[in-house]
């Protein structure tokens, strides 16, 4: 538990920065600051602590290293105190972070027992359901809690924020995605579908009706937990080798784009999903972009 003196700290920080920063963003550093105080010993305030004092706790902590690096240049920052140190610390962890996820990455890609070329092919051979899983898995790079969607008519006014919708027209379906793992960052994401293929199988299953599109034999859709074996199963029916997840296909598709500095696509999928370009860069990437590289292929609209 936090001493008053340490409280104070924390609340003088927050009355300075409330304005400023949404309620979402204070909540990560109050929960940040919490378990770097929790690190610390002595009565200090973290803004008085020397840069090495910081680096040290950092080394050690139990916790994400970049996360309480970053409270900590956040509050010493906000104190005018040198941060250099932590700054370059940061940048040193950001890089050997980053090649270890391209290392690992790289061994998922070659472990997938499916290419792009392979992906596409799978798309083009598949029929109903699978059409429908394989297209939003490819196109809109969907995680598993995306795929859990109820499927109306058009005509229909059912739709609330607390669900993912395919709100289905004579020539166009409507794709709303109100719960997925990006919302707080995002807001609800809608996409319209003119795929002839898509729309054809869609309707089939609003004609069947059917209220949700993926679902188990007992009719009941595929819980987030359940989504990762199921698509695997489905994909297996095309390509027998494969080892497929949501994250595999998006792995793979990020490193088609990469293989083929294709900026577009890799700003396309990294929107469709739900997150930064440069969160692609530091966590599904193949390729090793040093801050320059991923700077300039972040502003780069060509």
């Amino acid at each position: 538990m936090m001493t008053s003196h340490k409280t104070e700290e924390l609340k003088e920080w927050i009355d300075d920065n409330e304005d400023e920063l949404n309620k979402q963003t204070i909540k990560t550093y109050i929960n940040d600051y919490k378990r770097f105080r929790s690190e610390m010993t002595g009565k200090h305030n973290l803004s008085n602590l020397p840069q090495s004092e910081i680096i040290n706790i950092v080394k050690k902590t139990k916790y994400a290293k970049l996360n309480m690096l970053n409270i900590a240049i956040v509050f010493l920052n906000w104190k005018d105190k040198p941060i250099n140190m932590l700054i370059k610390y940061r940048t040193d962890l950001r890089e050997n972070r980053t090649q270890n996820a391209v290392d690992k990455n790289i061994e998922i890609i070659k472990n997938a027992g499916a290419t792009y070329e392979d992906l596409m092919r799978a798309l083009d051979k598949a029929t109903g359901t699978d059409f429908l899983l394989f297209y939003l898995l490819i196109n809109y790079n969907t995680r598993n809690n995306d795929l859990i969607v109820r499927v109306i008519d058009a005509k229909d006014s059912e739709i609330t924020k607390a669900e993912n919708f395919m709100v289905v027209g004579k020539n166009k379906t409507s794709y709303i995605r109100n719960e997925y793992k990006t919302k707080a960052t995002y807001g609800t994401k809608t996409d319209v579908i003119r795929n002839i293929k898509f729309q054809k199988y869609i309707r089939t299953e609003l004609e069947n009706d059917n209220e949700y599109l993926f679902v188990n034999n007992k009719m009941k859709p595929y819980k987030q937990t359940e989504m990762g074996k199921f698509i695997k199963s489905r994909f297996k029916k095309y390509l027998k080798d494969s080892n497929l997840s949501q994250a595999v296909i998006y792995k793979i598709i990020q490193h088609h784009a990469e293989e083929n500095g294709n900026v577009n696509m890799m700003k396309n999928i990294a929107d469709a999903r739900g997150h930064s370009i440069d969160t692609a860069f530091q966590y599904y990437s193949s390729s090793k972009y040093d801050n320059k590289q991923a700077e300039e292929m972040s502003d780069n609209d060509e």
